[in-house]
């Protein structure tokens, strides 16, 4: 029997791997990459950034101090690697202009700066401005990687899907976890807001734009809002008004197993709150059991 042909996919993995510069691994870990919704992994060791590289490829990978020698020589390869050709690469120099500077597709050179926090934003304001997974503008915010993201949201098949007695047990728990009137498991398509499970509320879905979640998708990590009537993005939101009456919000990312954003794992209340580190806790508990058990489902589905 012939051996079956190997087929190459280079698929990417909603991460970003960010080899630091001696001193700067903290700084990047504080500063983070809000807006790109991407999973970060940071070091200064070239060894540990090629384990990582080894693994199914980044959509993003951000090279400090590209102008040293061993650095310099490891952007050239990574520029020349064809697994890595759906993957931005940001190579920073302390010697580049304050202008961005395209080398290629999907491949820019950047300034970079003393302070961690101002490069950091610099590397978003150009991937947010340029980056190739834009969409069309909308009235709320949409994180970089947008477009893959809602390519895996498809993929996964969960919207419209059967009711599923696993993912109804986690919303129950988080509703009882958080002592919450109003527990769901939603999943964010390109305009709305679809539940797969929820306790304490009727309705099926709503608008991306009333959808506490997206803040969640764009914070990339658990999302507190206290009080949601002293909140910009919502104090003008019909959920706030009655019937609703919609005060407080928690939701912690669900994830499919690439590590795209789906959609979360929230409770609502219709009075201001605070969460305990207890409570922070058990919500992102909750919110790893339900990507855990979309890694499950997909499993089985390919078995079956």
């Amino acid at each position: 029997m012939k051996d079956r042909p190997v087929q190459q996919h280079f698929g990417v993995r909603a991460h970003a791997i960010i080899f630091a510069a001696e001193g700067r691994g903290a700084g990047w870990r504080h500063a983070g990459l809000r807006g790109l919704g991407l999973l970060l992994h940071i070091s200064e060791d070239v060894q540990t950034v090629r384990e990582w590289l080894a693994l199914t490829p980044p959509m993003l990978i951000v090279i400090e101090g590209a102008d040293v020698a061993e650095r310099k020589r490891l952007v050239a390869a990574l520029y020349n690697d064809v697994r890595l050709s759906q993957t931005t690469i940001v190579s920073l120099t302390a010697t580049q202009s304050d202008q961005p500077v395209l080398l290629g597709p999907q491949r820019v050179q950047i300034g970079m700066s003393p302070d961690v926090s101002a490069t950091s934003a610099a590397v978003v304001e150009h991937l947010m401005q340029t980056g190739r997974d834009e969409v069309e503008p909308s009235t709320f915010p949409k994180p970089w990687n947008e477009r893959a993201r809602l390519a895996a949201v498809r993929q996964s098949g969960l919207v419209g899907s059967a009711p599923d007695p696993g993912f109804d047990r986690l919303v129950r728990l988080a509703a009882y976890a958080l002592r919450a009137p109003i527990a769901m498991f939603t999943l964010i398509t390109e305009d709305e807001q679809w539940f797969k499970s929820r306790t304490g509320f009727e309705g099926a879905t709503t608008p991306r734009d009333w959808a506490f979640c997206n803040e969640t998708l764009i914070a990339n990590e658990l999302t507190v809002i206290e009080d949601l009537s002293k909140s910009a993005s919502f104090s003008q939101s019909p959920t706030i008004a009655q019937p609703y009456g919609f005060r407080f919000y928690a939701g912690a990312p669900v994830r499919d197993p690439l590590g795209f954003a789906l959609g979360s794992t929230c409770v609502i209340d219709v009075v201001p709150r605070t969460l305990s580190e207890n409570e922070r806790e058990a919500l992102t508990t909750i919110a790893d059991a339900a990507s855990n058990l979309i890694r499950l489902r997909a499993l089985e589905q390919e078995i079956a």
